[in-house]
């Protein structure tokens, strides 16, 4: 999916593929933000769900990303809307169900894709799924 965030290069995770890391690595957030107690927990997660999909974003605006341009722009106002969301779920103490929901829509997405080979992705044909 993007060239710097390498733990998304395949095969890692035991071999695990591009898609399989994604789908890992919404899977972690999810579990983070719903186990968050507390305002440093909650900080955590947000922050990380924040980091993930700023990593997306920037893979879905590379040159080399091969998804449609209509998909690749879907992916990024979602994106979007989910860091500023973490953000302001901050300071603000939003709930965090609404990106629980949009990440878990997006593994959902990520799974019903057919299986690809291992140096192909969902989010960009350079190196991760979506």
């Amino acid at each position: 999916m993007m060239q710097t965030a390498s733990y998304f290069h395949a095969p890692q995770l035991g071999g695990a593929t591009p898609r399989e890391t994604e789908i890992i690595a919404f899977g972690l957030c999810n579990d983070r933000l719903a186990k968050a107690e507390g305002p440093r927990a909650r900080i955590e997660a947000l922050h990380k769900n924040h980091q993930l999909w700023s990593m997306l974003i920037d893979d879905l605006s590379s040159p080399g990303n091969a998804l449609p341009e209509d998909l690749k722009q879907q992916l990024v106002t979602v994106g979007t809307w989910a860091m500023v969301y973490s953000n302001k779920a901050i300071g603000e103490k939003l709930p965090l169900r609404p990106l629980i929901e949009v990440n878990t829509n997006i593994v959902e997405g990520l799974r019903a894709q057919p299986s690809a080979p291992a140096t192909d992705t969902a989010w960009s044909g350079a190196g991760v799924t979506a």
